[in-house]
């Protein structure tokens, strides 16, 4: 049984030992940790007791109150609510902090325990705006998606911080942004099984846009046709002829279209996939020279339906190095670094190029964001490699005939992508 409970004089001694069992942690501060037991019981409960009231409270300092999450008898979590804002809390802090002790954490309590508190907050009307805030550091993942999935929604970033809030008006039914809705693990409407189409857990795709390169290696019989996926823009698959567990599939660009596709082979059985392509250059580069993907920065929307929302998603950091390992073993030079993936090429303005290199891009695509959150959800062994094509690394850009001119490169990348992912 999960309930709150507020802090009080009757259950000191287990208030007491929670206090003493963790440090302050993830900005959530403990000023009890190391104090006696004497001085917890005569000196900290008349100091709640008068800070719930608003009683000598320090500079700066707002009324609040301590709500413990139990479970059974046991109390396992801390939630801080600040019963208003002042201009610092607003731009800083917010409502609400809260610890779950590590023996408990990924287990839901943190979700439960805030929805607990939102609803008592509601029923017994002791807040004062229409919302509540939330500040968390931008590494806090389990915290972020621990709002969001009680309706909150990221307001903004700054400096490694993420800002959310939580509607309280039952008029505000909907975030701001509805990108920020992560509905996690929801069913979904469509079904997305094919029963004309089943891989083996040791099949391995790569995802590959060169297609004229596709239709050589079908002519000179290195590949043959497996499997066509109609629809407005079907999916052409092969399958290498001297090993069949490898497959090849025919790129389609943006999230949405690659994406939906890659989203069906997966729920059909395909666990490692490698994407091979080309994209712009952020950083001074010759065309042809590689780039491991390390993340991606998410300017875009396919990915916000996969992972909760974030300004940079990481890759699979096992499969990157394995890629690694296998491109320093071939004395291959590479770059690593963050992609950036936008939805619309006509809008890579010049501020917005100078921004994403502040934030560490080395290389603009339109598919990385999408597919690393894709493959994340499904928990599927996901890498990619692009060549440097154009060149946005100056105010001036330069097509540098990237694609026609670089049919070799192309050609062979395919033929190291295929040793990379038999290393998977």
């Amino acid at each position: 049984m999960i309930y709150l409970k507020k802090f009080n004089n009757e259950d000191y001694l287990k208030e007491y030992e929670f206090f003493q069992k963790f440090e302050s942690e993830n900005g959530f501060e403990n000023p009890y940790s190391n104090i006696s037991l004497d001085e917890f019981k005569n000196k900290v409960l008349k100091e709640r007791k008068e800070s719930e009231k608003g009683i000598n409270l320090k500079e700066g300092h707002v009324p609040d109150t301590y709500f413990f999450l139990y479970k059974n008898e046991e109390i396992i979590g801390l939630f801080k609510f600040r019963h208003y804002l002042n201009d610092f809390l607003k731009d800083h802090s917010g409502h609400i902090g809260y610890f779950i002790l590590p023996s408990f954490r990924n287990k839901r309590y943190a979700k439960e325990g805030l929805k607990l508190l939102i609803e008592y907050l509601k029923l017994n009307k002791l807040y004062k705006e229409d919302e509540l805030y939330f500040e968390c550091y931008e590494y806090n993942k389990a915290s972020i998606n621990t709002i969001l999935s009680n309706d909150g929604y990221i307001h903004h970033y700054d400096n490694g911080c993420v800002y959310l809030r939580i509607p309280l008006n039952n008029d505000k039914k909907y975030n701001s942004i509805p990108l920020t809705e992560f509905d996690g693990k929801e069913e979904q409407f469509l079904e997305s099984e094919n029963i004309f189409l089943r891989f083996k857990k040791e099949d391995k795709a790569i995802i590959c846009y060169f297609h004229e390169v596709i239709d050589r290696l079908e002519k000179e019989n290195i590949i043959t046709f497996y499997s066509e996926i109609r629809g407005e823009n079907s999916l052409f698959i092969y399958q290498f002829n001297d090993n069949k567990d490898i497959f090849i599939i025919k790129g389609l660009v943006g999230e949405p279209l690659i994406g939906g596709f890659i989203h069906l082979l997966i729920t059909n059985g395909l666990k490692n996939i490698l994407f091979i392509g080309g994209g712009g250059s952020l950083i001074p580069s010759n065309v042809g020279d590689l780039v491991l993907i390390d993340g991606a920065i998410r300017d875009e929307g396919f990915s916000f339906f996969y992972e909760p929302p974030s300004r940079i998603i990481y890759s699979n950091k096992d499969i990157v190095i394995k890629i690694e390992n296998e491109l320093r073993r071939k004395n291959i030079p590479y770059k690593k670094g963050l992609s950036w993936s936008i939805d619309s090429m006509y809008r890579e303005t010049k501020s917005r190029v100078n921004r994403r290199k502040e934030e560490g891009a080395i290389v603009v695509e339109m598919e990385q964001a999408g597919l690393i959150a894709l493959t994340k959800y499904f928990k599927v062994n996901y890498g990619a490699i692009i060549y440097f094509g154009d060149d946005l690394s100056n105010n001036n850009h330069k097509w540098r005939k990237w694609q026609k001119g670089n049919n070799d490169s192309r050609y062979n990348l395919v033929f190291l992508a295929k040793e990379i992912i038999e290393k998977y």
